[in-house]
């Protein structure tokens, strides 16, 4: 859930540095791209906190969907290496 979290506080904060540049009148490629570095630079700035949850739990996710892979190639590694089982 911190994973979603943040990824909608940093799309929020680009959609409001887009409207804040919209709204003095610069709105064009550029100010696209202007607002993607300042949220990005905001988001570092503002969100440290949100930004590690959501890294730790990130790493779980990927950590337990790594787990049958994992398993998976303990299996063929012991069919290869003649039937002994590797240590758990």
């Amino acid at each position: 859930m911190k994973i979603l979290a943040y990824w909608a506080a940093r799309t929020g904060i680009f959609a409001a540095v887009v409207v804040l540049l919209w709204l003095v009148g610069w709105f064009d490629v550029i100010s696209l791209i202007a607002a993607f570095v300042i949220a990005w630079m905001l988001s570092y700035l503002f969100l440290d906190g949100l930004r590690r949850e959501a890294g730790s739990q990130m790493e779980g996710v990927i950590d337990r969907s790594q787990k049958g892979l994992r398993s998976l190639d303990a299996e063929e590694d012991s069919e290869v290496d003649g039937g002994a089982a590797p240590p758990r």
